[in-house]
């Protein structure tokens, strides 16, 4: 509205007597509900002999709810309440009141991540003293985002980069590390990332020692769970208990806007609404204003698994019976006729009178039935019959919303409305992207266009102009009845030009935000026109890589489209979600589907087929995975075909070619060159060259030193632990495997920890410390059990086989040889060890006529010789 009444202000100059007027229509009973809700929602917390956030199972009584259709001003409301909130705190004086907006349809709203620091970065202004929740996410950030520095992650999202830098977040942050973690240990700069474990290392033991927030009741438990999306959504109660803590003459007051929350109803899940709705829960000295179109469902018992906290007792004021207490739900309706008479009367005046005459004004109501966006929109049309010079009369206004947009249209220049009709494909648009729309259309147009008040303006977005949602959808049915309206052709052919737009704007160093956004985009003009471009597909596998799987495709159907490679990406998309969830025989059958449809060797196609093979692996079925990488050899996704199909190699004994494709092995970066390194290791060690593979594996642990890689150092130490443990040097073992703990108690790798205790096991018995070589034995089959590593218990095999040899049990070593092929002849994998068992119980010369062969790096009898000595007496 706001828009609307500038415009008309300029629009008639000097000569005009019509002034626009900033308008809200009195909603009276929802403003004295939000009244009643805040004060209400602090009465309680100030009445209550414990405090909610520390007594869990309290019911909730934070959260008001507006719902209503689409258009009927919701969001209009929220901001209204929102600036009344704080006006009356300004002219009382008061610096403690708080409030934080945020659209839940904007680009990352949904991501837990920018959501807290959104929510932080709010509370900020309160104060820089946030000691729980800004320890936590540092030894959170060091693990989750290895080398990755918070600025960076904070200027990724415009939303975020605004709010966090209009207070200076991450220096608040970075003080508050920085008065436990001595100066030049690390911090959230993410120089280095071991530099940052080290940040987590400190508060971690300085936890453990009892010397660090003892009195943040779970502070302890966060700050060691992992570091992954589900721990960070518990952070809220971090929040909330310094919150408590703000010393001021009086509680602050924090309300945090929630609009469009109707988003989360078009997911396919309801996981990143499970973790918007723990913040709620636990930060119930906050008041959430939500405002959607439909009811937030949250009291009902039927959704119980769906989310965590559910039902009456959990959420006493949003049941449907409850009516009279707030804070509860309410029903946005339309505008009464009063209500909206007033909005006409004073959108535009004449010498302080009403400049739309009573006549058109009843016409306008009789056809918007209390419809915000309705009269904005005939207020527009009035506006542009005036810029005309015509005298707007009741024959002008009234018909249904159609015909309002119809109307619209039909004000514009020629060139303005193909602009409208091209804004009108996607969510947001910027100049450039509708110039690459309407190539023949001047700047000057465009810009002319970009004023237009049917349009919004959010800078804190890529792409930040916008049209109402209600008035896209109607374009679409308005155009249609125009003599220049654009054919389904003629969509097409605009929606390809903007979907190769927006691949252009990703380049390398394109932030995932970025990506993101554009994929959104991208994905709804295939899904809806018909068009595509392979951009999508690395786009797609850019954000996998990066983890950021959850909201691809959040809302997307395969709609009314014939393109195989849309159906494709829609597929994958659904796919790499299953697998990535635990549901790898679902994706394998989502996929497998998507697979037989597609035939053709698209960029699509290939990415639904390398996904299908990670889901196979998943699923143990390493003989069809690898048939599908080989079919992935010099396309697209060759790099990561190339690797797998190497580690299969070696899974199955051919150890000469995989170690041959290794090391003519092309590199892509540090972290590859550092994978292809340690299973060069892997090759020599089983191949009891274990001089070789202990440089390669030290040439992986300098790399990933180097490099600030944590995690892939900790796997290299692992794998020396493994090669060491032959020699029978239990210190040295000790020794390496020390190190790999450290580094996995900063990124867990639970895997790495069963290597580890197979090695020592190992050393054990090499060592001819029987009992503890046991012992290590069942360690290491009850870490295996616990994570569901089947491999594991290969390797546990392995040491017991040792064990018994080295103790002259040779009938318990065949008995446990026995499981050995077994359990590789079924997963596919490892059955080498069967040949090495068999050199130890029944001798060399059998152990090389053995099944299935093995490809040796040396001669068989050489390669078995070498294992065969490690069980003589010493």
């Amino acid at each position: 509205m706001a828009r609307v009444n500038l415009r008309a202000a300029f629009m008639r100059g000097m000569a005009s007597s019509v002034t626009a007027q900033q308008v809200f229509t009195n909603r009276a009973d929802e403003m004295a509900a939000f009244r009643r809700s805040l004060d209400g929602l602090h009465q309680i917390l100030d009445e209550a002999e414990l405090s909610p956030v520390v007594d869990r199972v309290q019911g909730r009584r934070n959260v008001l709810t507006f719902y209503g259709v689409g258009g009927i001003g919701k969001t209009t409301l929220s901001h209204e309440l929102e600036r009344r909130l704080l006006e009356e705190a300004q002219d009382a004086g008061h610096d403690d009141v708080v409030s934080i907006r945020i659209d839940l349809s904007e680009e990352g709203a949904t991501d837990i991540e920018g959501l807290l620091l959104r929510i932080r970065a709010g509370l900020g202004r309160l104060g820089n003293r946030w000691p729980a929740f800004d320890l936590a996410l540092a030894s959170y950030w060091a693990r989750a985002h290895p080398g990755e520095s918070l600025q960076e992650f904070l200027d990724a999202l415009p939303t975020v980069r605004r709010a966090s830098r209009s207070i200076g977040l991450n220096d608040q942050i970075a003080a508050s590390v920085a008065q436990i973690v001595p100066a030049g240990v690390g911090g959230l700069a993410g120089l280095a990332q071991r530099a940052a474990l080290g940040t987590y290392r400190i508060i971690r033991d300085r936890v453990r020692e009892g010397r660090l927030l003892g009195e943040c009741e779970l502070f302890a438990e966060l700050v060691e769970a992992d570091a992954d999306y589900e721990t960070l959504s518990f952070f809220p109660y971090l929040l909330a208990w310094d919150l408590e803590r703000q010393r001021r003459s009086r509680r602050p007051r924090v309300c945090v806007f929630l609009d469009t929350f109707e988003v989360f109803g078009s997911r396919t899940d309801r996981i990143e609404e499970r973790f918007l709705q723990r913040c709620v829960y636990l930060m119930p000295n906050i008041l959430f204003v939500i405002t959607g179109r439909n009811r937030v469902d949250w009291a009902d018992s039927g959704i119980k698994g769906e989310l965590d906290f559910t039902g009456r007792e959990r959420w006493p004021y949003l049941h449907f019976n409850n009516d009279s207490i707030e804070p509860r739900q309410h029903l946005v309706g339309y505008l009464s006729d009063v209500d909206a008479d007033s909005y006409l009367r004073e959108a535009l005046t004449r010498d302080g009178l009403p400049a739309i005459p009573s006549e058109v004004r009843e016409r306008i109501i009789a056809g918007g039935q209390g419809l915000p966006l309705y009269l904005d929109l005939s207020v527009s049309h009035f506006v542009e019959l005036l810029a005309r010079g015509g005298d707007p009369s009741v024959d002008d206004f009234g018909g249904s919303f159609t015909a309002v947009a119809s109307r619209s249209l039909r004000d514009l220049p020629q060139e303005e409305r193909d602009l409208v009709r091209t804004a009108a494909l996607v969510d947001r648009v910027d100049a450039a992207l509708l110039r690459a729309g309407q190539p023949s259309l001047s700047d000057g147009a465009v810009a002319r266009f970009l004023r237009r008040p049917f349009l919004t303006h959010d800078d804190a977005y890529e792409y930040p102009y916008a049209l109402h949602m209600a008035l896209r959808s109607a374009i679409g049915e308005a155009d249609r009845g125009l003599p220049d309206g654009w054919s389904d052709r003629d969509r097409r052919e605009v929606a390809a030009r903007l979907l190769g737009r927006l691949g252009e704007r990703l380049g390398p160093s394109a932030g995932r935000g970025v990506i993101a956004q554009a994929l959104e985009s991208g994905l709804k003009l295939s899904g809806g026109y018909g068009v595509f471009d392979d951009w999508m597909v690395r786009a797609t596998q850019r954000l996998v890589e990066a983890g950021q799987w959850t909201g691809i495709g959040a809302g997307l159907t395969v709609q009314r489209t014939d393109v195989s490679d849309f159906r494709a990406m829609h597929a994958a998309i659904q796919g790499i979600q299953l697998r990535r969830s635990g549901s790898a025989s679902e994706a394998v059958r989502v996929l497998d589907n998507a697979a037989e449809e597609v035939g053709a060797n698209t960029l699509a196609a290939q990415l639904v087929r390398l996904h299908l093979a990670h889901a196979l692996r998943n699923q143990g079925n390493y003989t069809r995975a690898a048939d599908i990488y080989r079919g992935l050899i010099d396309g697209e996704f060759d790099a990561a075909a190339r690797y797998w199909l190497c580690d299969y190699d070696y899974l199955n004994g051919r150890f000469v070619r995989a170690l041959a494709t290794l090391q003519a092995h092309g590199s892509r970066d540090a972290s590859d060159k550092g994978e292809c390194l340690r299973l060069i290791g892997h090759i020599w060690r089983v191949n009891a060259r274990f001089a070789e593979a202990a440089d390669s594996y030290t040439e992986a642990i300098e790399l990933a030193r180097a490099e600030g890689l944590a995690a892939a150092e900790a796997k290299a130490l692992a794998n020396m632990a493994q090669t060491t443990c032959w020699l029978g040097d239990m210190s040295a073992v000790a020794e390496v495997a020390s190190q790999a703990r450290g580094l996995l108690d900063l990124v867990p790798n639970p895997v790495e920890l069963v290597k580890i205790r197979s090695a020592e096991a190992v050393a054990a018995v090499m060592a001819g410390e029987f009992g503890l070589g046991s012992d290590a034995v069942d360690g290491t089959r009850r870490l295996a059990d616990g994570i569901g590593y089947r491999g594991g218990h290969n390797l546990a095999d392995v040491a017991e086989i040792l064990l018994h040899v080295r103790t002259g049990d040779y009938d318990g070593a065949q008995r446990t040889r026995v499981e050995l092929d077994q359990r590789t002849r079924s997963s596919g994998g490892n059955t080498y060890w069967v040949a090495i068992a068999t050199a130890w119980i029944d001798g060399v010369e059998i152990a090389v006529g053995s099944r299935p062969v093995v490809d040796w790096i040396d001669e068989a009898v050489t390669s078995l010789s070498r294992w065969a000595e490690l069980t003589a007496p010493r």
